[in-house]
């Protein structure tokens, strides 16, 4: 492959590739020659991009070419040239501004002139465009700029007129299609004297395809595949052809990777590298990114709470250490979500943070305030590049951790991004602050970015950009008739019958057949060992395999390498019984989670390793308004201050009406008063009602205290540390009631729905009982408190509720369920309940493999 390569340069010719991976890998191939050849110096082969060399080309120009317009200050100038002509904004204006740039292009590179265009103009959307490219072809001559897509047609024209002196050969590499433009820039040349080639892509035979269940199996067998070639023969090129990859690259990669090496999630980062996905992603996509638009955006708007989360536990921020800011983070999740301007931030937190990192963060939101401060009215984008650059650096960004290369290139490209930004005042002119933020969001958007990757041995590329390209070994996915080839998409701003005469891409059904040959036939040509592969289903959709002539389509089925794939279920193997048991409690070793934790024991003992030995707990969820969580804490917040004296039953009844209303009244104030710290005008409102709403909860509860048999309340929020099975644990109960006899009666306030202490005759939940086991003396009652507007009432087993009957030899037996499921925890039992629902197991599949027990029965 290849062979003309070396000679050609060797004759001093240039390479002009389609592609900037043709160029690198040719640049690769030539450097392999010279060292094959024995050589330990050599000059760098002029080995260029189209884009790269008609620039180059230009800039030798006798005449000077004028301003050339950066992709970015083209598209701005598109904007504001159709925004002139639709009137004003519109909903999908960056989608239009991409359709007219992918007609203007065309209608440069297949040399078709506006005029013809205009006269020919067959609907309104046409009559738009046309008008809109007029203004733009109009501002672009008065001010004497040449834009991307009009470069080929300046060269070509300056090498007809002599003011350019082409290279005396050149060669054009991996172009599929070769536009009227660049094959007029090719006879200019010769006219010139000099010589043109373009190299022929070997046309390969039949493609044997096998058919798969779905994309997913057929990735992950295409994965297995490439490990096995490199297995047979480390040294080898090989590629995946991936036809659609540009919908789901993220998950095509992925599910490559764990063809090709299964867990690689868990393994060493070499094993992530293995695979190289050769389409990028969107500049903001990538979290260093996101957190610097953010930083940017607090500017000039404010940020909702589920945002400044993510500042705060991000590590592009400040100093190297995020735990304390991690830690107030969980308590900004426990404040209703608003908007929060930096100044708010400061003024709800600055109490709220004592540790290092969290005064550093705050003090950072402050150097923020002062920019934000001097940063008023209009100004060009390369003023507010200074001002974001300086915001970004207060905020300590890209943070103090060491960056790996994929970061370091990404920030440099970031670099490259600020520069272009800064240029935009040649189109723009002067810009109000939010705008400029605006406009540089937009451009990290439309800007893809991928790191260039020399650790990977798997390339999984689309047919495109495998132009040019020879490999050892090739698989190509998604070989099915609806893809091979692909229905029509003409430009729909461009008089298709105009499209026709020029012979634009996709202007007729035969153009877009014959070109889906030629891409096959080119991949089919670009090994020795080609296969490919179809899926039989697409979501609901059925498939059948391309009926172009090189595919060549047989009964064979590939097999899906997956854990759960076909060749598991049907061999009549079991799950392999793994020795992974857990160690026993250890010396000194806390149990977290109290109660709960030995309830989960009960029924899902991998829930209370995970939650108590472990120590994982699960992050509330932003919310709007007053969630049921925050209205429960607040209630419980209130019953605390109400009984805070723990006052006897005797007591409470001889409470005046009036002291009564106004101590509930104070309780339930001094409950709502810390949300109230961050609350805006709306949630002040809610406050009221909710405030209102305790008073007539409490009252309720006091009621119904009278009417129960004769107590003295002895503990309110106290704790009820103890061993349970020798397990230590810290515990903390809601409320212990003394009767006159001297035995307790252990209460637990409920919110919401009302909730039964019993379920067929055992607890429903064994908080009470593992409070009544670490209290010494006599406990005569446990009872559920429900307080909720629809009622207020105690449902509970004891002499204080009327049942009895064998409740201290019921209560020894749930304390031995209690004293059992204690004794297991501390032998290290880790068992997954498959019987659980799914919704209850999701918080810890990921570490229980919960799906994969229920997978395999």
């Amino acid at each position: 492959m290849q062979d003309w390569l070396v000679p050609e340069l060797d004759r001093g010719a240039v390479v002009v590739t389609a592609s900037r991976r043709l160029a690198r890998t040719l640049a690769s191939r030539y450097t392999e020659a010279q060292i094959q050849a024995g050589k330990t110096a050599w000059a760098t082969p002029p080995i260029l991009t189209q884009g790269r060399w008609l620039s180059d080309l230009l800039a030798t120009s006798d005449e000077a070419p004028g301003y050339r317009l950066t992709a970015t200050q083209s598209r701005v100038l598109w904007e504001s040239c159709l925004v002139a002509e639709l009137g004003g904004a519109h909903d999908n204006l960056s989608g239009i501004v991409r359709s007219a740039e992918e007609a203007w292009g065309l209608m440069q590179a297949f040399r078709l002139p506006l005029d013809v265009v205009r006269r020919r103009i067959e609907n309104r959307d046409q009559g738009i465009f046309a008008r809109a490219a007029l203004r733009y072809q109009r501002r672009l001559d008065k001010e004497n700029w040449l834009d991307e897509a009009s470069l080929a047609r300046g060269v070509e024209a300056a090498i007809g007129a002599g003011r350019i002196r082409p290279p005396a050969r050149v060669v054009f590499a991996g172009f599929d299609r070769v536009t009227p433009v660049l094959k007029a820039i090719a006879d200019r040349i010769e006219e010139a004297g000099g010589q043109v080639l373009f190299p022929t892509s070997e046309e390969g035979g039949t493609i044997p395809v096998r058919a798969a269940d779905d994309s997913e199996a057929e990735w992950r067998a295409a994965g297995r595949w490439a490990l096995e070639q490199l297995q047979e023969s480390p040294n080898q090129r090989v590629a995946i052809i991936a036809t659609g990859l540009e919908r789901e690259p993220a998950t095509t990669g992925r599910l490559v990777r764990e063809g090709a090496t299964p867990g690689w999630q868990s393994s060493s980062s070499h094993s992530e590298a293995l695979v190289n996905v050769s389409l990028g992603a969107p500049v903001d996509s990538f979290p260093m990114v996101a957190t610097a638009l953010l930083v940017i955006r607090w500017l000039h708007s404010p940020l909702t709470s589920r945002q400044l989360g993510v500042l705060l536990r991000c590590p592009f921020i400040g100093v190297e250490s995020s735990d304390a800011r991690a830690r107030l983070e969980t308590r900004l999740r426990e404040i209703p979500a608003r908007d929060w301007i930096p100044a708010r931030f400061l003024r709800v937190f600055t109490n709220r943070a004592a540790e290092p990192d969290t005064l550093d963060f705050l003090s950072r939101v402050g150097s923020v305030i002062d920019i934000v401060e001097a940063a008023r009215g209009t100004a060009a984008p390369s003023e507010w590049a200074s001002v974001f650059d300086a915001a970004l650096t207060a905020m300590g960004w890209p943070g103090s951790q060491p960056l790996d290369s994929g970061e370091l290139q990404l920030l440099n490209r970031w670099r490259d991004l600020f520069n272009e930004f800064a240029q935009l005042e040649v189109v723009t002119g002067s810009i109000a602050l939010g705008d400029a933020a605006e406009r540089l969001r937009a451009m990290a958007r439309d800007t893809v970015f991928q790191p260039e990757d020399t650790r990977s041995v798997i390339d999984v590329l689309g047919p495109l950009e495998a132009s040019g390209l020879s490999f050892d070994a090739v698989w190509v996915t998604g070989l099915t008739a609806e893809n091979w080839p692909p229905p029509s998409r003409p430009t729909p701003l461009l008089p298709r019958r105009l499209a026709r005469e020029y012979g634009l891409p996709d202007s007729t059904p035969e153009d877009t057949r014959r070109f889906a040959d030629v891409v096959l036939k080119r991949i089919a040509g670009s090994s020795s060992r080609v296969t490919g592969s179809f899926p039989r289903m697409d979501g609901d959709s059925e498939q059948s395999a391309s009926l172009l002539d090189c595919v060549d389509a047989g009964d064979d089925t590939v097999v899906d390498p997956g854990w759960f794939a076909r060749e598991y279920r049907t061999s009549g193997r079991g799950p392999v019984e793994v020795d992974d048991r857990v160690p026993g409690l250890l010396p000194g070793e806390r149990i977290r989670g109290g109660s709960a934790t030995l309830n989960a024991q009960l029924s899902e003992p991998f829930t209370a390793f995970a939650r108590g030995r472990l120590g994982i707990s699960s992050l509330d969820a932003f919310a709007e308004g007053l969630t049921p969580l925050m209205r429960g804490n607040m209630l419980h917040d209130a019953l605390r201050h109400l009984y805070a004296d723990c006052p006897s039953q005797d007591t409470i009844k001889a409470w005046p009406e009036s002291s009564l209303a106004q101590r509930a009244r104070k309780a339930s104030q001094r409950a709502v008063a810390r949300h109230r710290v961050a609350a805006g005008a709306t949630l002040e409102r809610l406050l009221d009602f909710e405030e209102q709403r305790i008073v007539a909860l409490l009252l309720a509860v006091v009621q119904c205290d009278l009417g129960r048999p004769p107590f003295r309340i002895a503990s309110v929020e106290g704790k009820s540390d103890g061993s349970i099975g020798g397990i230590e644990l810290s515990l903390r109960h809601d409320r212990i009631d003394a009767a006159p006899d001297g035995s307790l009666t252990i209460l637990d306030y409920k919110t919401g729905a009302e909730k039964k202490f019993l379920d067929r005759g055992r607890p429903a939940d064994y908080q009470l009982v593992t409070y009544a086991a670490t209290i010494r003396s006599k406990v005569g009652a446990l009872g559920l408190y429900n307080v909720d507007s629809r009622d207020v009432k105690i449902d509970g087993v004891g002499e204080s509720f009327g049942r009895v009957e064998n409740f201290e030899q019921e209560l020894e037996a749930w304390i031995g369920d209690v004293e059992a499921a204690a004794a297991m925890l501390k032998q290290g039992d880790v068992r997954v309940n498959r019987q659980q629902g799914a919704s209850d197991a999701r918080a810890l599949a990921l570490l229980s493999r919960y799906q994969e027990l229920v997978r395999h029965g």
